[in-house]
């Protein structure tokens, strides 16, 4: 089960800010936790002798990067350099409209400025008042958007309690709650069965009752770091949770983001996902999606082939209309 802990990854990328961040958290694990990076001598029962984990790490890495050029061609960097040009040029081109349109909004700002000005001297009373209500409207802003900051940790599309903090995704719950100086696995319980949660810290009994739904508990997991207690629970079915344990504060499942991060999709999936959203962006900046370079290129084979009104001159791709999927001269 290759994909089994692909919501805890998740997470920790999600956590973390990324790939760059997950990969941080992994190595920092294996040196803390294991003796991976502990160079043996011979007769040793821990670590490897050198340069096997670093070999180790590199055949990993090459077994899925074997794979995925099952699925990808593998790019030669003088390909990458050629396109990179190309994007270049447009990007610069593309660079000088905006710095262009900028400017022409910038001057219809400043003639609408002087305008402004001109009816403020004519009406100068009428401006305090104005400028006064506008002062006391975005003091207002501000302090309602203070109101709406959330002081709690690990909230998201969750809540929190007076003993804990909680969030979710589809397949699983992550709870948080802070635990006293010191504590570790030796003087802290965490009991999880398909239908309840029970958490001990030094024989005080800090949560114990039934769950809002069921979870598989051989797969949900918990840990103890810098004073901080997460439990992630796996859920039983992907569902969206009101609450963690029953009688506990309940949220409005109504406002839950509910979506589904792209990884969770198949290959096949995701690479339809990513074309449209290739080609909508190519759109909005006034490039040919992926179909109308396709036809473009076939427009270059067929404009120096053999009968070809154009043969033996340069393409022109002005000459060719792309609307709809069709080529118009």
């Amino acid at each position: 089960m290759a994909d089994r802990f692909d919501e805890h990854f998740f997470l920790i990328a999600k956590e973390t800010g990324g790939i760059e961040g997950l990969l941080n958290s992994l190595f920092s694990f294996l040196l803390r936790r294991t003796d991976y990076y502990y160079e043996c001598d011979p007769g040793d029962k821990m670590g490897f002798p050198p340069g096997v984990a670093l070999n180790m790490l590199g055949n990993i890495f090459k077994k899925y990067q074997d794979e995925h050029y099952k699925v990808h061609k593998k790019k030669s960097a003088q390909e990458y350099k050629e396109k990179l040009d190309i994007y270049q040029k447009k990007q610069k081109e593309l660079q000088e409209k905006q710095r262009e349109q900028e400017e022409l909004k910038k001057e219809a700002q400043n003639q609408q400025q002087q305008q402004k000005q001109v009816q403020q001297s004519e009406n100068k009373g009428q401006q305090e008042v104005n400028v006064k209500q506008e002062q006391n409207q975005q003091k207002n802003e501000s302090f309602t958007h203070k109101q709406k900051i959330d002081p709690y940790i690990n909230t998201y599309n969750g809540g929190q309690t007076d003993k804990y903090s909680w969030s979710q995704s589809g397949n699983d719950v992550v709870v948080t709650m802070k635990v006293p100086e010191g504590s570790n696995k030796k003087n802290v319980k965490v009991n999880i069965t398909a239908n309840t949660l029970t958490v001990k810290v030094k024989d005080n009994v800090v949560v114990d009752g039934k769950l809002y739904d069921k979870v598989k508990s051989d797969e949900s997991v918990w840990s103890i770091e810098e004073n901080l207690l997460t439990i992630t629970l796996e859920k039983g079915q992907e569902n969206i949770w009101k609450t963690v344990i029953q009688g506990d504060q309940e949220i409005d499942a109504t406002k839950v983001e509910n979506t589904k991060p792209l990884e969770d999709f198949d290959s096949e999936t995701q690479g339809a996902i990513r074309k449209i959203m290739y080609d909508q962006q190519r759109k909005q900046q006034g490039l040919p999606t992926t179909e109308e370079e396709q036809q473009l290129e076939m427009l270059k084979k067929a404009w120096d082939a053999e009968g070809s009104p154009f043969k033996g001159q340069p393409f022109d791709p002005s000459k060719f209309n792309l609307s709809n999927g069709q080529i118009q001269f």
